[in-house]
């Protein structure tokens, strides 16, 4: 009885995480290529290093 369930489970996990692969993995993909690989997009780099600067003088104030 439990054996059956296990069975089951495994089933449904496994047609779970190949769903997944199956559905992510090409939009994983086109995000690396569209970052050359750093996964941060060129607009967020602006963003990302202002948000560095302002956490810089809090730093050095402490």
């Amino acid at each position: 009885m439990i054996s059956n369930r296990l069975i089951r489970l495994g089933i449904a996990v496994g047609v779970g995480v190949g769903t997944g692969v199956y559905i992510f993995k090409p939009l994983l993909k086109e995000y690396e290529q569209d970052t050359n690989g750093t996964w941060i997009m060129p607009s967020d780099e602006e963003r990302l290093k202002q948000q560095f600067e302002q956490q810089q003088p809090k730093k050095q104030q402490q």
